[in-house]
């Protein structure tokens, strides 16, 4: 008998030791995802430094090109299969947060978000209804990236300031074989590729200096497509006449980031994560970078990328214990000096970073006569700028739309109905 309860002493003890070692080991575990590799080793330094002060806590990062993380997004949201928390522009996500997928902020989160450290833009960019979702971690504003080098070439000292000056600029860059065929583009224009961004491109870097927009908004909340007038005739004229009349970009040449890395373009606009890609892959390129050129006005737009907690998390407190922690000004400043892309807390100094890579200056001081402006966060915005992107794609391949005024404004016309059409669809078209 006393073996007997020797034996069961010991296999408590055993069990107990078991259960102990296993509650020990046991860790909260997150999952993020994102849309931007190029964010990857921010997370990961992030992730690093709070499982320092939070050893239980153990946090998996996965990045998806940008267009397949929003087709995923629309799988597993609705379908609680999701991230703990996800990484995404608002208008993205715009539709899962009125379709009741993705909860309110915690009132500590809309206190933050509130409390002085970001622009009312952003505030009003994540408010729907009398909530708040998400919380914005970084931006990414639009700029002129110019080559210092080619530009001293043809005797210019800056980047240009006006549409008239993009043409004469493009025209004295460009390059030519012995056939006439372009080698070197003066301007890399966005002419192709999937999803809304041949659209987003067109809209704030030509469209809206033109005066126009993609959706003008009426007092009633309700909207209306922004372009079909003149504003939208001249941004699509300027592309074709780039293309064809002066001849200084073309669609058989490489493009964008690639483009400017290798040396096959003079300038192009885009967003800061440009920067982080060229100390990576194009470091002894000396290039500067500007103000998008103005033409009847000037503006900065804001892309804005937040941080969200889904509804599939089991642990929302850590998650956005986290996400605070992440929030923090150092890794805002670590954020923009590896990632390129630019955080959006108001209050943080960022005056070192400029001293040592001091292109972030045209995305970050914007002059008091540029207005600041950013998408519309309706949940067919997305839809909007998808269907607009797929004309323009087509339009930029049409050459007899060269000094053919009517062609322009027909085929404006048409994309602008679409864009109506989708915002009857919705409830959203403003009548007369």
């Amino acid at each position: 008998m006393k073996k007997r309860s020797i034996f069961l002493f010991w296999c408590v003890l055993i069990l107990c030791v078991i259960l102990g070692s296993s509650i020990v080991l046991a860790k909260t575990k997150l999952s993020l995802w994102g849309g931007y590799p190029e964010m990857v080793p921010f997370y990961e330094k992030v992730a690093k430094d709070y499982q320092e002060s939070h050893p239980d806590v153990e946090v998996g990062i996965l990045a998806y090109s940008l267009r397949d993380f929003e087709q995923k997004l629309s799988a597993t949201i609705p379908t609680d299969t999701a991230a703990d928390i996800v990484e995404i522009n608002t208008y993205t996500m715009r539709k899962f947060i009125e379709a009741g997928f993705i909860p309110a902020n915690p009132p500590d989160i809309d206190a933050m978000l509130k409390g002085g450290s970001y622009s009312q833009e952003a505030i009003n960019n994540l408010t729907y209804g009398d909530y708040t979702f998400g919380i914005t971690l970084f931006g990414g504003g639009e700029a002129m990236f110019w080559n210092k080098k080619m530009f001293a070439e043809v005797g210019l000292t800056s980047a240009p300031k006006n549409w008239d000056e993009v043409i004469d600029y493009s025209k004295k860059l460009a390059q030519y074989d012995e056939q006439g065929n372009l080698t070197r583009s003066g301007i890399s224009l966005r002419l192709s590729g999937a999803g809304s961004g041949v659209a987003a491109k067109w809209f704030y870097c030509w469209l809206y200096p033109a005066g126009g927009t993609i959706l003008e908004k009426y007092p009633d909340g309700k909207y209306r497509a922004g372009y079909d007038n003149e504003a939208g005739h001249e941004a699509l004229k300027l592309y074709i006449d780039l293309v064809y009349k002066y001849q200084v970009d073309d669609h058989k040449v490489k493009h964008d980031a690639e483009a400017f890395a290798l040396g096959l373009t003079a300038m192009f606009i885009r967003e800061s994560w440009v920067i982080g890609y060229m100390q990576q892959y194009a470091p002894q390129v000396e290039y500067d970078t500007a103000l998008v050129p103005s033409y009847k006005r000037a503006g900065n737009f804001q892309y804005l990328c937040d941080l969200y907690v889904t509804r599939t998390c089991k642990n929302p407190e850590v998650a956005w214990d986290f996400i605070k922690f992440m929030l923090q000004p150092e890794y805002q400043k670590y954020l923009l000096e590896t990632s390129g892309w630019t955080p959006v807390r108001v209050d943080v100094d960022y005056s070192a970073i400029y001293e040592k890579i001091p292109q972030f200056r045209a995305f970050l001081e914007v002059p008091e006569n540029f207005e600041v402006y950013t998408y519309e966060p309706i949940a067919c915005f997305d839809e909007i700028l998808t269907r607009l992107a797929e004309r323009l794609v087509d339009n930029f391949l049409d050459q007899s739309l060269l000094d053919n005024p009517e062609g322009i404004a027909r085929v404006i016309h048409e994309a602008a109905e679409e864009t109506n059409n989708i915002l009857k669809e919705n409830e959203l078209y403003h009548e007369e």
